[in-house]
C-alpha cells in the first residue's frame, strides 16, 4: 500500500518549496546539457577522488545556438513550474498534493519536450512513495554513494547519459520523511539521449 502523507502549506511555504525544487532541477537539466555538450569523459576509475560538487556555468560563455537551445529549456521548466504551483496550490477546495508529486508535473513537461526523464530517488530518508525506491543498478549504485555524501553519480550507457546528484531534505520535509539520519537526502535521477564518441 502507496502511504502519500498529505500536509497543509500556506501560499508562501508551497511556492518556497516548489521554487527550491526547481532550482535544483535547473542545476541539474544544465549540468547535463553542459556535459553533453563539451563531450563526455571516459568513465572515471573507482578509486579516484569524489566527483566534485555542481559548479556554476556562468562563467564560460555559450555559442548562439546552445545559449537558445538553453534559454528555451528554462523558460519551458520555469512556465511549467509556474503553471503547477497554481494548479496544484491556489485553485480553492482543492486538496494539496506534496510539493514532489505536483513537480512530476515539471518533469512530464521536460520529457515530452526535451526528452529529459527524471524521477524521485529515495537515499536516506523513509520513502513516501514505494515508486522512489531505486530500480535498476545504476540507481542502487547512486542511493549508496549519495548516502555517503557524494554529489554526483553518472554513467553513459546504450546511448543514455544518467545522472544521480543529491537534494538535501530541511526540517519541512523531515516532517514526513522520518529518519534519524542527521542530514537526510533525497536523490533525482536525470536521463538524457547522447550521441556515440
Amino acid at each position: 500500500m502507496i502511504r502519500l502523507n498529505r500536509i497543509r502549506l500556506g501560499p508562501s511555504a508551497s511556492m518556497l518549496l516548489l521554487g527550491c525544487l526547481a532550482i535544483c532541477l535547473i542545476c541539474l537539466i544544465s549540468l547535463i546539457s553542459a556535459a553533453a555538450e563539451n563531450g563526455l569523459q571516459k568513465k572515471k576509475t573507482a578509486d579516484k577522488k569524489k566527483a566534485p560538487g555542481i559548479t556554476s556555468l556562468a562563467a564560460k560563455p555559450l555559442p548562439l545556438e546552445q545559449a537558445r537551445q538553453r534559454a528555451r529549456l528554462l523558460h519551458d521548466i520555469y512556465e511549467s513550474t509556474l503553471l503547477t504551483m497554481h494548479r496544484h496550490y491556489f485553485e480553492p477546495n482543492k486538496k494539496q498534493v506534496i510539493p514532489s508529486r505536483a513537480l512530476e508535473d515539471v518533469f512530464y513537461t521536460a520529457r515530452r519536450r526535451w526528452g529529459v526523464e527524471a524521477r524521485w530517488l529515495a537515499v536516506s530518508a523513509q520513502a513516501m512513495n514505494i515508486d522512489h525506491k531505486p530500480k535498476t543498478p545504476f540507481e542502487k549504485k547512486a542511493v549508496q554513494l549519495l548516502a555517503r555524501g557524494n554529489k554526483r553519480h553518472e554513467e553513459v550507457r546504450e546511448g543514455t547519459y544518467r545522472v544521480a546528484a543529491p537534494i538535501v531534505l530541511f526540517a519541512n520535509c523531515i516532517r514526513c520523511h522520518t529518519t534519524r539520519r542527521r542530514n537526510p537526502v533525497a536523490g533525482l535521477v536525470l536521463s538524457l539521449p547522447v550521441k556515440s564518441e
